[in-house]
C-alpha cells in the first residue's frame, strides 16, 4: 500500500478547518411561517394601507440573505472555493423564472387591454425591465417613485424588490467564493472570513442608504445598493447558526416580541419615508428574535403557547408555500381593478375579494408551475438554462418590438409648428376681447403624443437628476444649440422642472429678439437653503448655482417664485435668500408665479374619455392674493403672473383653446406654453422694458 504524501494530513486538516462551523442545512418551519406572515402583510397593506408599507419586503430580503448565504457558503467551503455556477443558475431558473415569465406575459397582455393607450409605452418598458430583473433601476431612471396603488400606478411596480433579489443572487456567489479563497490563504475557517465580508457589506450599504435618504428618498427606497444591507443582515443571522438560539427561559417572550415587531411595523412606522434606513431594523429585529426563540428542533417542537409554534402551523405554512405567486399576482390584480372601477382606492368588500382572488392565483401558480418546475432537479443544468435563456430572449425581443411600435414621432423644433392656430389658439382665447376657439375641433395634440411631451432640453443630457450622490450637485448648463452670433441678452432659466416647463416660450422670445438662452436644471430641486450643503445634493447645487450665475453673467435669471400644490400656494422659506444672492451677482431676476397641478396625469385622463374639467387642475391651490405681491423684494427682482391665462376665471380646465394645458399631473405642456409666449412677451415688455432694448 502506498504511503500518502507528507502534505496529505495537513491538507485534509485544513479542509476540515475551512468548513468548520458552516451552517448546516435544515428546514425551519418557523421561518417559513414568517414568510407567510410577511407576504400577507405586504398584500393587505398594498390593498388597504393607502401607501403605507408593512415591512414584509424587508423581511423577504433578509430571508433571501439568510437562505442563500448559508447555501452558498456550504458549497464553496466543501469544494475548496468553487461553486457549480451552472447548477446554481439552473436551480434559480427552475424556481423563480417560470412563474415570473408567466406573470409578466399575462400582465402585459391585460395591460394592453385595460390601461389607457398613453401608458402602453411605459408599461412595455417596465415589462421588459421586470422580465430582465432591473425594474428597480428602470423606476429610478424614469423618476417613478414607489407609491400607493392607484389608477396611474404601474402594474409592474412590485417587481422592484424581485429585481433587487435577482441582482443579489448574481452577486452573492462571488462574495462566497472570495471569502473561501481568502480563508484558504489565511488558513482560517471560511465562516469567519464570510462573516467579516458580509458585515462590511452591511455597514457600507447602510451608510449609503443613510446618505441617499438625505438626497433622494424615492431613489433610496428602490436601489440595490441601499437594500443590500438588509440581505446582509439575513446573511449574518445564518452565519450565527446555533449561537442565535436563546436560553430556554427567554424564548417565549422573545418570540412573541419578535412577532409583535413584525406585525406592528406598518402601523407604527411610515416605511415609505423611513426605509431602507435604520428604522428598517424594526421588522428585521423581529425576524431575528423569532429565529432566536426557536428550539434546536424547530418551531414545530416548541411549546404550544410559543410564537414559533404558531408560525409553524399548517395555515401559515400554506401561505408560505404560495408566497411567491401571491406576490406576483396581487399587485396587477389591484391596479387593474382600480383602473376598471375608476376609483382611487378599494373598499372593504372588493378589497377582501381581491385578497381571495390573489390567494387563489398564488395557489394556482404554486400547484401548476412552481411544484412542476422545482421537481426538475434531475435534469442536466443545460436544460433549464437553455429554456430560461430562450424565454428571456424571446420576451425581451417581443417587448422591444412592441416598444418600437408604440414609439411616437415627436415634433422637431416648436411643438405647435404643425398646428392650425385658427383651430388651436390655446392661450390666445384667454386675452381680452379674444374670439372663442372653434367648436368641434379636435384637441391638438392627441393624448398619446401629449403623454410623450417634454421640453426640448430634456433630450440634451444636461439635466441633473433628483437622485444620486454629491456628484449631482454640479451645475450643468444646457447651452443654446443655435446661439445668435452676437446675442443682445443672455437669459438663464433655473430652479427645477417647474422652471424648465417654460423653456419653449423663452425659446420663441429668444429667437425673436436674438437672446442667448441657457438652462440650469436639477430636477425636483427648488431654490432653497444651502445649510446642509455638505451632505445634501440639492442644497449643494443651490450653493453652486450662485457661482454659475456669477461666472456666466446672464442679464436675466428666470425661476419660479411660488409653489402650488395640495397644500396651497407658498414661497419656499429660504428661497428669498437665494434671490438676493442672484441679484448680488449683477443679474436681474424674474420670478414667474407657480402653476396649479392636476390631481392625475392629464394625458391618461383625456385618453380615457375624461372631460377637460374632470382632468384639469385644482383652482383651490391658487392663493387669493399672489404671495409675490406682498413679499419684500430686493432691487432688481421682477415678477410675472400668467395664472389667469392658465386658469381663466379660476377654472383650470385641462384643455384651453383646443390645446391641452398640462401633459402630466404637474407640468404645463410645451404646446400650451408656446401659445402663452405672446402673453408672456406683453407682460415682460411692461415689467422689464430694458430687456428688449
Amino acid at each position: 500500500m502506498s504511503t500518502p504524501p507528507p502534505s496529505a494530513p495537513s491538507s485534509a486538516a485544513h479542509s476540515r478547518s475551512l468548513d468548520r462551523g458552516v451552517p448546516v442545512s435544515r428546514f425551519r418551519p418557523e421561518l417559513h411561517g414568517v414568510r407567510g406572515v410577511a407576504i400577507l402583510g405586504v398584500v393587505l397593506f398594498h390593498i388597504f394601507g393607502g401607501g403605507r408599507v408593512s415591512g414584509g419586503i424587508d423581511i423577504f430580503l433578509a430571508i433571501s440573505g439568510f437562505l442563500f448565504t448559508a447555501m452558498l457558503l456550504r458549497e464553496a467551503a466543501s469544494r475548496g472555493g468553487r461553486i457549480s455556477l451552472a447548477r446554481y443558475l439552473a436551480r434559480l431558473a427552475r424556481r423563480i423564472l417560470p412563474p415570473a415569465v408567466v406573470a409578466v406575459a399575462v400582465t402585459t397582455m391585460a395591460g394592453l387591454l385595460i390601461l389607457p393607450s398613453t401608458q402602453h409605452h411605459q408599461m412595455l418598458t417596465e415589462a421588459r425591465a421586470a422580465l430582465l430583473y432591473f425594474e428597480n433601476i428602470e423606476l429610478v431612471a424614469s423618476q417613478l417613485a414607489y407609491e400607493a396603488a392607484g389608477p396611474g400606478s404601474s402594474p409592474f411596480q412590485h417587481f422592484w424588490s424581485l429585481s433587487v433579489q435577482g441582482q443579489f443572487y448574481l452577486l452573492w456567489p462571488i462574495l462566497a467564493v472570495l471569502s473561501v479563497l481568502v480563508a484558504r490563504a489565511l488558513r482560517r475557517p471560511a465562516i469567519q472570513v464570510m462573516t467579516v465580508c458580509v458585515s462590511l457589506v452591511l455597514i457600507a450599504s447602510l451608510a449609503y442608504a443613510l446618505l441617499m435618504q438625505q438626497q433622494h428618498q424615492e431613489a433610496a427606497y428602490l436601489m440595490t445598493r441601499t437594500r443590500m444591507w438588509e440581505l446582509a443582515f439575513g446573511g449574518l443571522l445564518a452565519l450565527l447558526g446555533a449561537r442565535l438560539t436563546l436560553p430556554r427561559r427567554l424564548r417565549g417572550a422573545a418570540g412573541w416580541t419578535g412577532l409583535l415587531l413584525i406585525l406592528s411595523c406598518g402601523f407604527v412606522l411610515d416605511g415609505a419615508a423611513l426605509f431602507p434606513g435604520p428604522w428598517a431594523l424594526w421588522p428585521l429585529l423581529g425576524l431575528a428574535l423569532v429565529l432566536a426563540s426557536a428550539g434546536p428542533e424547530g418551531g414545530q417542537a416548541d411549546p404550544a403557547t410559543s410564537a414559533t409554534r404558531l408560525l409553524s402551523t399548517r395555515p401559515l405554512a400554506w401561505v408560505g408555500n404560495i408566497a411567491y405567486g401571491l406576490y406576483l399576482w396581487h399587485w396587477p390584480l389591484l391596479i387593474f381593478h382600480l383602473e376598471l372601477s375608476g376609483r382611487d382606492q378599494v373598499g372593504v368588500l372588493d378589497g377582501m375579494a381581491l385578497v381571495a382572488l390573489s390567494l387563489l392565483a398564488g395557489w394556482a401558480t404554486f400547484q401548476g408551475i412552481e411544484r412542476r418546475t422545482a421537481s426538475g432537479g434531475s435534469l442536466a443544468p443545460r436544460v433549464p438554462l437553455t429554456a430560461a435563456a430562450g424565454s428571456l430572449a424571446i420576451g425581451a425581443a417581443v417587448t422591444t418590438i412592441a416598444l418600437i411600435g408604440t414609439t411616437l414621432q415627436l415634433p422637431e423644433g416648436y411643438s405647435m409648428a404643425g398646428a392650425d392656430r385658427q383651430q388651436h389658439p390655446g392661450a390666445a382665447v384667454t386675452v381680452e376681447d379674444a374670439d372663442s376657439a372653434p367648436a368641434g375641433a379636435e384637441m391638438f395634440p392627441g393624448p398619446e403624443l401629449l403623454a410623450a411631451d417634454r421640453p426640448q432640453y430634456y433630450t440634451w443630457d444636461c439635466r441633473q437628476p433628483p437622485y444620486g450622490g454629491m456628484d449631482t450637485a454640479e451645475v450643468l448648463i444646457c447651452e443654446d444649440p443655435d446661439p445668435p452670433p452676437d446675442p443682445s441678452r443672455t437669459v438663464m432659466i433655473t430652479g427645477g422642472s417647474h422652471a424648465g416647463q417654460w423653456h419653449h416660450a423663452w425659446m420663441m422670445l429668444s429667437d425673436t429678439y436674438g437672446w442667448e438662452l441657457i438652462i440650469a436644471d436639477k430636477s425636483g430641486c427648488r431654490l432653497q437653503s444651502t445649510e446642509n450643503a455638505a451632505t445634501n445634493a440639492c442644497a449643494a447645487w443651490n450653493e453652486n448655482l450662485i457661482d454659475a450665475v456669477a461666472e456666466r453673467e446672464p442679464d436675466l435669471v428666470v425661476t419660479p417664485g411660488t409653489v402650488m400644490d395640495r397644500d396651497g400656494e407658498f414661497i419656499v422659506d429660504s428661497a428669498p435668500e437665494r434671490w438676493e444672492e442672484i441679484v448680488d451677482t449683477g443679474a436681474e431676476l424674474l420670478l414667474m408665479r407657480g402653476t396649479p397641478r392636476p390631481s392625475q396625469r392629464v394625458a391618461d385622463c383625456l385618453a380615457e374619455g375624461g372631460t377637460p374639467l374632470d382632468c384639469g387642475g385644482d383652482p383651490a391651490q391658487i392663493a387669493e392674493t399672489d404671495p409675490l405681491e406682498v413679499q419684500d423684494m430686493p432691487q432688481g427682482v421682477h415678477t410675472v403672473d400668467l395664472t389667469e391665462h392658465i386658469c381663466p376665471e379660476r377654472t383650470c380646465d385641462a384643455v384651453v383653446g383646443n390645446v391641452p394645458v398640462w401633459y402630466d399631473g404637474s407640468h404645463l405642456s410645451t404646446y400650451y406654453v408656446e401659445t402663452l409666449a405672446p402673453i408672456l412677451e406683453d407682460q415682460l415688455q411692461e415689467e422689464i422694458p430694458e430687456l428688449f432694448r
